[in-house]
């Protein structure tokens, strides 16, 4: 880009010199656009490659979608009992009483443990629910991931074509510089023997001149069209970027033998943003159910095993047996062993009445369903009419291609008939730049009418996914 604008420079300066420095001015020119070959090329398969990798979006929803799957894993894991271990240390001060002696204690230490474990047996079947619209909300999420695939491919594939049709138009204008340079050397020579007159001999150095104005403009459009392509794929760092050409043999010649209605029906079946609301549907249906299942009860199953430790401060471990009238120890572990406990029991919540709340999250489930069946339907009918102005586009593309592509041949051959009858002294030189003009003209719409025709196809084949 520096390049560019010191060469633009240049070009304001030597407008006010000679054709010489014109000439010189073209020459580097010239240089600066052939050393775009040496530049690193990256194919449509790469941009898109490298986007798919490093796309802030793409890697939020990868990201979402490994969420999804760890959803998918806590779904899973409802059907299992839960295992909890609890311990506690406690102290009392003042006046006490020693449970195990049976004497008075002012001072004593108090610890407890305990496993727990509950497992549900019924909750009107939410457990099955939760694992159903968890693996619902993972296929969403590749469904979603598919769609901004494909967005991102297309705004890819319009920039690396926009890169393509700036290059052509650049082809165009080095063409044009050529041309009006060979007629400003012939016309000075023939200034110079006095065989044509300045007026003339300076139309034509303006014309150059023109030209020349139109190829920096036409570099500048590719280096743009570089830079857009460049931001969308985040590698501005890379200073040698250029892309690679494509046959274009395929979608100059391509014809789609489908209607838009075949068009549409494969899409139903097939498009990611559709896929995505069907699933969502499907989502709230399952939230429907998990709604309805907080009007059943809720039966658990629990079980709980447990002991204690008592220690009086400062005192040993100690116990009296009545049966022997003896102290006996009574350590840690000997309390840990005789002070267990078990317990196994059911717990049965039945809802009785919740301020309303049950009742207002199913009607809610149900009207969300609703909404989205709205919105399918409001998608399908988008979907439809642009996939129709997607084919109408195509066919009237290649209509005007057909027609930029039969004007460009025929007011090409006309410009080399021209072209020979102006050196041959059997034209002006009015006739001849107005010849040259409706060339260049020509030349610029057909490649215009070709690179729109290419991305009305890669349209109408989003839709296709």
């Amino acid at each position: 880009m520096r390049y560019l604008i010191v060469l633009v420079l240049l070009f304001s300066s030597c407008k006010q010199s000679n054709e010489r420095m014109n000439f010189l001015l073209f020459k580097l020119i010239l240089l600066f656009s052939i050393s775009m070959h040496s530049q690193t090329q990256w194919s449509l398969e790469d941009c898109i490659n490298h986007a798919k990798a490093n796309n802030i979006d793409i890697l939020k929803l990868q990201l979402q979608n490994e969420s999804f799957n760890e959803d998918i894993t806590a779904a899973k894991g409802n059907y299992y009992p839960d295992l909890n271990f609890s311990g506690s240390q406690g102290f009392s001060l003042g006046n006490s009483f020693n449970v195990s002696t049976g004497v008075g204690q002012l001072e004593s230490s108090f610890n407890s443990f305990s496993l727990s474990s509950s497992l549900n047996v019924f909750n009107g079947f939410t457990n099955k629910y939760n694992l159903q619209r968890a693996k619902l909300s993972s296929e969403k999420g590749l469904a979603d991931l598919d769609q901004i695939y494909l967005d991102l491919a297309l705004n890819i594939a319009n920039k690396y074509l926009s890169v393509l049709f700036n290059k052509e138009i650049l082809t165009v204008a080095q063409e044009q510089v050529k041309i009006s340079e060979q007629e400003v050397k012939r016309l000075k020579r023939l200034y110079d023997a006095v065989l044509t007159s300045k007026s003339e001999f300076l139309q034509m150095e303006s014309t150059f001149a023109s030209d020349m104005k139109e190829l920096l403009v036409a570099q500048n459009n590719l280096s743009t069209s570089k830079i857009e392509l460049k931001e969308l794929l985040d590698i501005n760092d890379i200073e040698d970027f250029d892309i690679e050409d494509i046959d274009l043999s395929y979608f100059e010649s391509a014809v789609f033998s489908s209607n838009s209605e075949s068009i549409f029906n494969e899409a139903l079946q097939t498009n990611p943003l559709l896929k995505s609301t069907e699933l969502n549907s499907e989502i709230n249906k399952k939230n429907i159910q998990i709604a309805k299942a907080n009007f059943y009860p809720n039966l658990n199953l629990n079980y709980s095993y447990g002991s204690n430790y008592y220690h009086i401060l400062g005192e040993d471990d100690l116990v009296f047996n009545q049966n022997t009238q003896r102290f006996e120890d009574n350590s840690f572990f000997i309390q840990l062993n005789n002070n267990r406990t078990h317990y196994l029991g059911l717990s049965l919540t039945v809802p009785i009445f919740n301020k309303f709340a049950t009742k207002a999250n199913f009607n809610k489930a149900k009207i969300d369903l609703e909404i989205n069946k709205v919105e399918l339907a409001n998608q399908k009918k988008q979907l439809k009419n642009k996939i129709k102005i997607a084919y109408n586009n195509v066919s009237t593309a290649k209509a005007s291609l057909d027609a930029a592509n039969s004007a460009s041949y025929s007011q090409k051959e006309a410009f080399t008939i021209n072209q020979s009858k102006y050196l041959e002294g059997l034209m002006t030189s009015f006739d001849f730049l107005e010849s040259k003009s409706y060339y260049i003209k020509t030349e610029s719409d057909f490649v215009q009418a070709k690179y729109d025709y290419l991305f009305k196809i890669k349209v109408l084949e989003y839709y296709q996914n």
